[in-house]
């Protein structure tokens, strides 16, 4: 009888979680690379948890995190969580911002993304790439909330951050983004906005496109700053070309107001990188890639190595 009767209640309690599902899946990387000044082994395994469920009413919810990040996840530093229907998507944690979910970024070259091909936002992803305040000091912020919307072609996103650090205030977030995608083309267009509690705001406006031929995408993109930021500007292409299992990419880009990325104001830095990639099948690769800046004093860097899906 007890038998029967914890069989059944472990029935019961099952039956409400038959839609929901934990997935497990990971990555690594093991090679060589070149910083500049001499050579380095550099590997690295991750191991991610995906969460997915539905309700009987439609509502899909989820989310995922990195077992290495998994102590930032319960304040939403780490990881993110969503529910959504079959047009609109509401996700917190974290998470990019709206711009970046419509502009994007350049193609990665190399085994562990050995050149610069980001483009520079100034929200999500806990902070983006550039916080403003006083003594222009980086203050990462919280967890941020994306929502998404789409309809055929258009899609549109909206972000914010909630401008706390633990109990501190720091720095207020806003993003708008929209996409137009037709046939093979599609144009985006991108807003941010990074309000301090100290110091001046700091407003971006990116525009960006990408065209497909055949097995090449070619995508760019033009920023422009203003306000905290208003010496600031951005501009870039990347393309991506797959040839059966070899696949090669590319980028240029340059970035006006070196303090964007800890230099002089004023300071123009040009970035490119060129790196290829073949699978191997069964979810492994071998890739590598090359990449370099005009700064004085530098030196190229390079990489080599395997790469795996899990």
């Amino acid at each position: 009888m007890k038998k029967f009767l914890i069989a059944t209640t472990a029935l019961v309690a099952t039956a409400g979680i038959a839609n929901a599902e934990v997935a497990v899946s990971g990555n690594g990387r093991m090679g060589i690379v070149y910083n500049g000044d001499s050579l380095n082994f550099s590997s690295r395994i991750r191991v991610a948890f995906t969460l997915s469920g539905e309700t009987d009413g439609g509502l899909q919810f989820g989310g995922s995190f990195r077992a290495d990040n998994a102590g930032g996840a319960a304040s939403g530093t780490s990881g993110s969580i969503y529910v959504s229907s079959s047009t609109s998507k509401l996700a917190m944690g974290d998470v990019a911002g709206a711009a970046e979910v419509a502009v994007g970024d350049l193609p990665e070259v190399g085994f562990q993304d050995v050149g610069d091909n980001d483009v520079r936002y100034i929200t999500g992803d806990n902070g983006g790439n550039v916080v403003v305040n006083a003594t222009g000091t980086a203050m990462p912020v919280g967890p941020h909330a994306l929502y998404t919307y789409s309809a055929g072609a258009l899609s549109l996103a909206v972000s914010m951050g909630d401008g706390q650090n633990g109990t501190s205030n720091t720095t207020q977030e806003y993003a708008v983004g929209v996409k137009y995608s037709m046939d093979a083309y599609s144009v985006s267009l991108g807003y941010e906005v990074s309000d301090p509690v100290i110091g001046n705001s700091a407003k971006h406006l990116i525009v960006g496109g990408s065209a497909n031929f055949a097995d090449t995408t070619v995508n760019v993109f033009y920023g422009d700053g203003s306000g905290a930021i208003n010496t600031f500007s951005q501009y870039g292409i990347g393309v991506s070309s797959k040839f059966d299992a070899m696949t090669i990419k590319g980028f240029v880009r340059q970035d006006k107001n070196g303090s964007l990325v800890g230099l002089p104001t004023g300071t123009k830095v040009l970035n490119w990188g060129l790196g290829g990639e073949y699978s191997l099948g069964g979810g492994a690769s071998i890739a590598g890639g090359i990449a370099d800046n005009d700064l004085p004093g530098t030196n190229a860097k390079a990489d080599i190595g395997l790469k795996f899906t899990f």
